[in-house]
């Protein structure tokens, strides 16, 4: 609650230059961002000797609109896959989803600002399993809708582009009970304003 309080207050304090007329202007955004997808996988929670994969390539494509200081995206985001092989069966799991977020700058240099976001994915996780020894294969999907955070830094490109680097928390449960899976996602990218 004090952060909400103190936030208005924070403003004042922000020089000049943050409210520039080219921070101001109105904008499309097309942004790309590409990186590392980490599944936070409990290895105490498998045999010893089991083989555990836990990261792949993720990337994030989306749409977005900036006006000043504030901003939405609407993204579709992939975090690849993760395995799991155990001396009785194995698993590997493909995760995706559509989110939908708000974005507040907040400028640190003419060049460059921080920014924190929030919102919610609409996910979708399919699962393979086959047992040792057998080519039969247990598919399982689970979906839900959560909400996740991030933070990131926006430095200025070329004219109408930015580099963007960002960090984004989700955790997923399904039907908003049990834990599915919690995944850190860190891409740079780029955005391009029309």
């Amino acid at each position: 609650m004090r952060v909400i309080t103190l936030l208005p207050c924070a403003l004042f304090l922000l020089p000049p230059w943050a409210f520039a007329d080219h921070d101001r202007r109105d904008a499309l955004v097309l942004d790309f961002g590409i990186g590392e997808a980490s599944q936070d996988i409990n290895k105490s929670n498998f045999p010893a000797g089991s083989d555990i994969d836990d990261t792949d390539v993720g990337f994030r494509a989306g749409v977005g609109f900036r006006s000043g200081m504030l901003g939405g995206n609407i993204s579709y985001v992939s975090f690849g896959q993760s395995a799991v092989t155990t001396p009785t069966a194995s698993a590997e799991a493909e995760t995706d989803g559509l989110t939908l977020d708000l974005v507040l700058d907040l400028p640190l240099a003419p060049e460059v600002s921080a920014f924190v976001k929030g919102g919610i994915i609409s996910w979708e996780q399919v699962t393979d399993v086959r047992s040792a020894g057998t080519n039969f294969i247990d598919r399982f999907y689970e979906d839900g809708v959560d909400p996740f955070w991030g933070v990131g830094l926006r430095f200025s490109g070329a004219p109408g582009m930015n580099v963007v680097v960002e960090y984004d928390r989700f955790e997923f449960k399904d039907n908003g009970s049990d834990v599915v899976a919690d995944y850190d996602l860190l891409t740079v990218g780029v955005e391009f304003l029309l």
